[in-house]
């Protein structure tokens, strides 16, 4: 194992987007090296392996609306500068090359055959009981939040820090890995939102369930002014 920089950013020669990748994490000991400061999978059982009781790890994710993601992502295909598929966004949707409630099926294994209201609950349950819930839509919120989690500050040099909040300002900002194709969600009442919502019709809920579960974590989480804004809202709420 070794750091490796590539466009003065740090990485850890090994892949963790693929489950042949994990296994060789694990086996080279990518947790004990303390090489690696956060460690990015989608394959959560699989990613597990590389922790122990002596190098535990804290799961965080970030989340977005199904729909938009499944739309984006048909975009990119059709259209991106690797495009692998040439098909109506209606086709798309009924299954040629969507992907079938990702999210639920990432979290509970089940890769293959038919999901059921079980496979759901126990996504919610894996959501509730190990990750600190962040929005992709609430990007300034979610920093903070994490920035709280595992307990990080900005550098004490006043250029350093100021440096640091520019760029985080500016990663909320434009974000990365971000699909550059202009287009429209699809409306609601339409065929292609409707296809869409039945293919990720479990993802959708399990969000759902993940924003309120965001909102019940500002209690230990939340930035000083969220948790300000929550307290105001239940108070008018409860005057009502």
């Amino acid at each position: 194992l070794m750091a490796v920089e590539i466009n003065n950013a740090k990485y850890v020669n090994v892949d963790t987007t693929s489950v042949e990748g994990l296994h060789r994490a694990a086996t080279l000991g990518l947790a004990e090296s303390n090489l690696s400061d956060v460690i990015a999978s989608s394959y959560f059982h699989t990613a597990s392996m590389l922790f122990d009781l002596e190098h535990k790890g804290r799961a965080f994710t970030l989340l977005r609306n199904p729909i938009e993601r499944v739309v984006s992502t048909y975009y990119e295909r059709t259209q991106g500068e690797n495009a692998d598929i040439d098909v109506s966004l209606e086709d798309y949707a009924q299954g040629n090359g969507i992907e079938n409630n990702w999210m639920t099926r990432f979290l509970t294994n089940k890769m293959e055959g038919e999901l059921t209201k079980e496979h759901l609950d126990q996504a919610k349950e894996i959501l509730s009981n190990k990750f600190l819930i962040g929005m992709l839509d609430d990007g300034d919120e979610t920093v903070k939040r994490l920035m709280k989690y595992f307990d990080l500050d900005f550098n004490s040099d006043e250029t350093r820090r100021m440096e640091q909040e520019d760029c985080i300002e500016e990663l909320i900002k434009d974000g990365t890995n971000v699909n550059k194709i202009g287009y429209e969600l699809p409306k609601k009442g339409s065929q292609a939102y409707s296809l869409l919502a039945w293919q990720t019709q479990y993802d959708i809920k399990l969000f759902d369930f993940a924003r309120d579960l965001f909102d019940k974590q500002t209690k230990e989480w939340g930035s000083k002014e969220r948790r300000k804004e929550m307290k105001k809202r239940k108070k008018k709420g409860g005057d009502k």
